[in-house]
């Protein structure tokens, strides 16, 4: 059985040029427009294991651990992204791991907390993610995350 490649559009070296100059590239978390959404959601991040699914540049992971997150382990297919978020990062309370989230394993009630910002939607077998989660999260842990709207997402049909 021939094994899926996940689609990874950020190494490519347009893409990634092009998307280093959008405002949340730029910008951070101020620059991206869920942010206030997001923010108004998240729990106290004091002394969690904070786990960052899609990590990007970072932006996220680093912030958490301004608002007191023990340690961030960001994960993220591109490895352009991981570079970018480690060359930005000087935390060693912040790790960053490319890692497809279609196949990622992930030590159990490792977690007190995941976040993921716009890249659920790009995940084929969310059925199987949503396990993996629930296994590394300790019970009353949160999940936040954001997608992209599908009107974004959705193909684009000729005529």
């Amino acid at each position: 059985m021939e094994k899926k490649v996940t689609q990874n559009i950020y190494d490519q070296p347009e893409f990634f040029a092009a998307y280093s100059q959008l405002p949340r590239s730029l910008h951070g978390l101020e620059g991206s427009p869920e942010w206030p959404a997001a923010r108004s959601l998240l729990p106290d991040l004091q002394r969690k294991r904070v786990l960052d699914l899609g990590c990007g540049f970072g932006w996220f992971a680093r912030w958490a651990r301004k608002y007191g997150a023990a340690h961030v382990l960001g994960l993220d297919l591109s490895e352009n992204m991981i570079a970018r978020a480690k060359a930005d990062t000087d935390d060693l309370g912040i790790q960053y791991v490319i890692a497809d989230l279609e196949q990622v394993e992930l030590p159990e009630a490792s977690f007190d907390f995941a976040y993921s910002s716009l890249v659920l939607h790009y995940v084929e077998n969310f059925e199987r993610l949503a396990i993996t989660l629930f296994r590394t999260l300790v019970p009353h842990a949160h999940f936040i995350f954001t997608v992209e709207h599908p009107i974004y997402m959705a193909p684009t049909h000729p005529g």
